[in-house]
């Protein structure tokens, strides 16, 4: 049986930067309060559209992997920021693209949408239905945000990752040995974005109240470290593997303090957690393939490695990825496209979301 086999990555993170001090400017914060709890220093805001960020991170994915769009059978886009719901993200990919020969779907798990993608894909090659697939963690969080509620906008950014998975019959072991996903509806209340649904009168104008994102950051924290612990035990279990065996985890970029406090309760050392949550804080759905690139990047995955993904979202959402790394840990190619550059400042690009939002701070 065929396995899932990474053997591309990309990133594509917008150039204008929010930090903390930034934000002390539109809330009641600080930089020492921000990173005490979180472990963000700045986060980035996107002047374009998801759809933009998801291209560029999926040309630098499949230049990595040295294959064409056309060799594609499927792309995957994980969001829940969508640019629009119909056609989806997936579908205007693949015509950007030219991956004529691919399907193409978009995924809404929240911040486990990549998690739950490479378990699809898993799924697929393993029962032959595809070969070569492309899967894109997107969100462009900063449209749903109130940058005068501190416990909301010190947290998210914008940002897209991409992932080529391959089949292959691999000797080594490598590719995709276990998986483990799971949600919880009840517990859906503690972050909900409420607008973008068929919901209520189709002619009433939008409602801050609902536009914005609803979190309760408490009940998330302990929900999600209890998660990402129980996913992440289970699907080393079906692996056959103790934590002891494990040589990298990747988790979502929710906040420093919930990556630590579930590592802790797996049992694995900081130095096998890969964490980049300071620059870019939590981008949802992006966060692991942003993630996992940096990581292999930065020379922190080997050939061979077992290297643990496992994500907390929205949902309530979970899921975890247990796979043996194949034996490149080096791209074959790189696509050298970049964004269109802005001369707007952060201040400009939040200044809808501030008179948007500004009669439900008031």
């Amino acid at each position: 049986m065929p396995r899932a086999v990474i053997t591309g990555w990309g990133r594509c993170v917008p150039p204008v930067r929010l930090t903390n001090a930034n934000l002390e400017r539109l809330c009641d914060t600080d930089d020492d309060w921000i990173v005490e709890r979180t472990g963000i220093r700045e986060r980035r805001i996107s002047h374009v559209e998801s759809t933009d960020l998801a291209e560029l991170a999926a040309r630098r994915a499949l230049a990595s992997a040295g294959i064409e769009a056309t060799d594609l059978d499927l792309i995957i886009v994980a969001t829940c920021t969508p640019e629009i719901l119909c056609p989806t993200t997936a579908a205007m990919l693949e015509e950007r693209l030219g991956a004529d020969n691919a399907a193409a779907f978009d995924l809404n798990a929240a911040c486990s949408g990549f998690a739950y993608s490479a378990s699809v894909v898993t799924g697929m090659i393993q029962s032959g239905f595809v070969e070569r697939v492309l899967v894109v963690g997107a969100e462009k969080l900063r449209y749903i945000l109130d940058y005068r509620d501190r416990s909301t906008c010190i947290l998210f950014g914008d940002g897209a990752g991409g992932a080529v998975f391959e089949a292959r019959d691999t000797p080594d072991g490598a590719g995709v040995l276990s998986v483990d996903l799971g949600s919880d509806g009840e517990l859906g209340r503690t972050m909900v974005w409420g607008h973008m649904g068929s919901k209520g009168d189709p002619s009433r104008t939008v409602d801050p109240e609902e536009a914005r994102l609803q979190f309760e950051g408490q009940a998330v924290f302990k929900i999600a470290v209890q998660g990402i612990a129980a996913s992440a035990t289970r699907a080393l279990e079906r692996a056959g593997l103790g934590t002891d065996e494990v040589d990298v985890v990747i988790p979502h970029q929710a906040n420093a303090r919930i990556i630590d406090a579930a590592t802790r309760r797996l049992g694995i050392d900081p130095e096998r957690v890969f964490q980049n949550i300071e620059h870019f804080g939590n981008t949802a759905a992006a966060s692991i393939p942003i993630a996992l690139h940096d990581a292999l990047e930065a020379g922190c995955i080997a050939p061979g490695d077992i290297v643990v993904l496992t994500a907390f979202g929205g949902g309530v959402t979970w899921g975890s990825v247990v796979m043996r790394w194949g034996d490149r840990v080096e791209s074959l190619g790189t696509h050298h496209g970049e964004l269109p550059s802005t001369e707007a400042t952060v201040f400009d690009l939040l200044q809808p979301n501030l008179d948007f939002f500004a009669p439900d701070a008031d």
